[in-house]
């Protein structure tokens, strides 16, 4: 991926920068489901150049060759938010001002408890998947990531999208799915996603 573009939230006072994310991820996701839709696989991955444990930041990048970011049309796909995102056009990535490689993936702590409750209690005969999760529950550890409020366009409920970043000392190959985010949960690697942490 040798191209992206690059998209500032705006906030203000009337329209917070939580609101925003919420608002341009959602629009993003179902561009990125359409495409996958379409073609069989999800050719965009994000960035999030200024993303902290306490925050996402103002700017997400959007990863992918000239010709589909052409194709995905980030002005129509937020032109509802036209006053409160600025884009810019298609960019290479400036090889010179590269200072790093960052895979960024879905985090879902839920998830897991259920996954280990269900080894756990296979491992431990007379334990149910339940009460390992509850023994569980306890040992969990807080999490401490950003997050982005998602509304579930399947099943109408809300969640929150927290979002992992992992350094990597090269390019890494790695696949993504309708959020942008590796699909590889478990941390090894599977196709190419190239991310520049600072770049003017």
């Amino acid at each position: 991926m040798e191209y992206y573009q690059e998209i500032t939230l705006l906030p203000c006072a009337e329209v917070s920068l939580a609101f925003l994310w919420t608002k341009v991820f959602t629009q993003l996701h179902i561009a990125f489901a359409d495409e996958k839709n379409k073609s069989g696989h999800n050719p965009y991955a994000v960035s999030f150049p200024e993303y902290r444990e306490t925050g996402l930041g103002e700017k997400i990048r959007v990863f992918a060759e000239a010709q589909e970011l052409e194709r995905l049309n980030l002005s129509k796909v937020l032109g509802r938010l036209f006053d409160y995102v600025h884009c810019t056009s298609i960019r290479k990535v400036p090889e010179r001002k590269l200072r790093g490689y960052a895979v960024y993936s879905r985090y879902q702590p839920e998830g897991s408890i259920w996954v280990k409750a269900r080894r756990y209690a296979k491992r431990h005969p007379g334990v149910t998947i339940e009460e390992a999760a509850r023994l569980l529950q306890g040992k969990r550890k807080s999490v401490r990531l950003p997050y982005i409020q998602m509304k579930s366009l399947s099943r109408g409920g809300t969640f929150s999208l927290f979002i992992k970043k992992r350094v990597e000392k090269e390019s890494v190959l790695t696949e993504c799915g309708t959020y942008g985010l590796s699909k590889n949960r478990s941390g090894i690697l599977t196709q190419i996603f190239t991310a520049f942490e600072k770049c003017d």
